[in-house]
């Protein structure tokens, strides 16, 4: 499913050990390299410094994409530098363009923030409106990229897939999805039932929730998946991190419905919250209607 994957790089120390992790991802055939230049405003319409920037991005990314090859000779390597007065818009430009699979971003611990006034790019780029999947790597597994956390996120990335639903047909189209991907090892199913209601309400709400999503699990299970599901009560975002980290998950596979944080604000934000408390991978499956 991820053949095609857009790598935006600021050419810091962290996302030159991505690259590591980006040449494992199974499945992946092609990898662009971006580098997007912030555009400067000066006198007179003079855009000197940022021709120098976008030349020295290039030769930069040669290096990058000679580093690659090696991790991977099999995949093709291409390089993009893009000038442009806002990185996120330019990321999302390019990957719109380029008709990428996948979007791997790295993200500092604080820097994914709720909220409409998003200062950072990673959070950016997850919460403008696009068709383009993201990946969320976090520095602090970025940092520790050696030995048995290598083997987790890097080559097995999907060994042990955490995949919530709420049944809508957005997660209905996630779930589907995961049967696609290559390297699939286990699925792990979870509904989260809202701790707001009474006390018979939430039971009910529980009973149906564990017929349902029983049934997907037993249809995975038909397709030779390795799967099992999980229903649990309280804050959906909060109950996923909690899962995530007792399940010992490689990665948690989110819905969104795609069009931008506004959108999924008024409907819970519960992407975008797991996207920042997460200490896991986090790979967002854009749903469109």
């Amino acid at each position: 499913m991820f053949e095609k994957v857009l790598f935006p790089t600021d050419f810091s120390q962290r996302e030159e050990i991505l690259l590591d992790c980006i040449a494992s991802i199974p499945g992946v055939r092609d990898v662009i390299l971006l580098h997007v230049v912030k555009e400067t405003r000066y006198p007179m319409g003079v855009q000197i410094v940022d021709t120098l920037a976008k030349e020295t991005a290039e030769n930069i990314l040669t290096v990058a994409q000679d580093y690659l090859k090696t991790l991977n000779p099999d995949i093709r390597v291409t390089l993009d530098t893009t000038i442009s007065p806002d990185i996120a818009e330019g990321i999302l430009t390019t990957a719109e363009k380029r008709d990428v699979d996948l979007i791997v971003i790295g993200a500092h611990g604080k820097s994914v923030k709720i909220g409409v006034l998003l200062g950072s790019v990673p959070s950016t780029v997850l919460c403008r409106i696009s068709k383009t999947n993201v990946l969320i790597m976090r520095h602090k597994i970025i940092e520790t990229l050696t030995g048995k956390t290598y083997e987790k996120f890097c080559p097995m990335l999907f060994s042990r897939i955490l995949c919530p639903t709420d049944f809508s047909r957005f997660s209905e189209h996630a779930t589907a999805l995961v049967s696609t991907m290559k390297g699939v090892g286990e699925v792990i199913l979870l509904h989260v039932v809202p701790d707001d209601g009474t006390g018979s309400e939430i039971k009910e709400s529980a009973q149906t929730a564990e017929a349902r999503i029983g049934a997907v699990r037993d249809s995975l299970t038909a397709q030779d998946i390795r799967s099992r599901a999980i229903v649990t009560t309280g804050n959906p975002a909060g109950e996923i991190v909690r899962t995530a980290e007792e399940q010992d998950v490689s990665v948690i596979w989110l819905s969104s419905y795609g069009k931008g944080c506004l959108y999924d604000f008024l409907l819970g934000s519960t992407v975008q919250d797991v996207a920042m408390k997460s200490t896991r991978p986090v790979i967002v499956i854009r749903s469109w209607e």
